[in-house]
């Protein structure tokens, strides 16, 4: 992503941030436990770390008390969703798939994801030329996956899905379900 597109980012994923913030303080809720700081730390990650883990390269060492907070508090989980909203290309919070037990196909966005069973699956995403993801991030619950994209050949990136990979085998279970979200970034 260049300089400006990224800044264009971080400016709404701040504003909606802002904004969800208001809200909550509005409704009562407060990012804060309403204890004196002094005493009772926020478990809260800020939205600095929040922001460096929304823009971590996939393999990267991850901050392992982020992980927590956003599989164990849904308000840190909701707050981080918005940031990869912000920054992705494309996102469905719960994309439709169809499937005809071969083929699992799913839009996101202006892109097309396809799954081809074989030996092994293969994810094969399609989309505008001028302005192709290089990573692809799912959540399933509290499961969360994140890869690398390779570089488009003739329009599309090929991804083999193999079992031998961890990583790529839970991005194709994931992928595979309904209720899974998409974040390409």
């Amino acid at each position: 992503m260049s300089d400006e597109p990224r800044l264009l980012a971080e400016i709404h994923a701040a504003r909606a941030l802002m904004r969800a913030q208001a809200l909550g303080a509005a409704s009562g809720h407060t990012a804060r436990p309403n204890a004196r700081p002094s005493t009772r730390p926020s478990t809260r990650p800020s939205h600095a770390a929040l922001w460096a883990h929304a823009d971590r390269e996939p393999g990267r060492p991850v901050d392992l008390a982020v992980v927590r907070a956003i599989r164990t508090d849904p308000e840190t989980a909701r707050r981080y969703r918005t940031l990869l909203g912000a920054q992705a290309l494309a996102h469905a919070p719960l994309a439709a798939a169809a499937s005809d037990g071969a083929i699992a196909r799913r839009r996101v966005g202006p892109f097309d994801l396809e799954i081809l069973e074989g030996a092994p699956p293969l994810l094969i995403l399609r989309g505008p030329d001028a302005s192709m993801p290089r990573r692809i991030e799912a959540w399933l619950g509290d499961e969360a996956v994140r890869l690398d994209l390779g570089p488009p050949a003739d329009g599309a990136i090929l991804l083999a899905l193999d079992p031998s990979v961890p990583e790529a085998d839970q991005l194709g279970r994931m992928l595979r379900d309904p209720a899974c979200a998409v974040f390409l970034l």
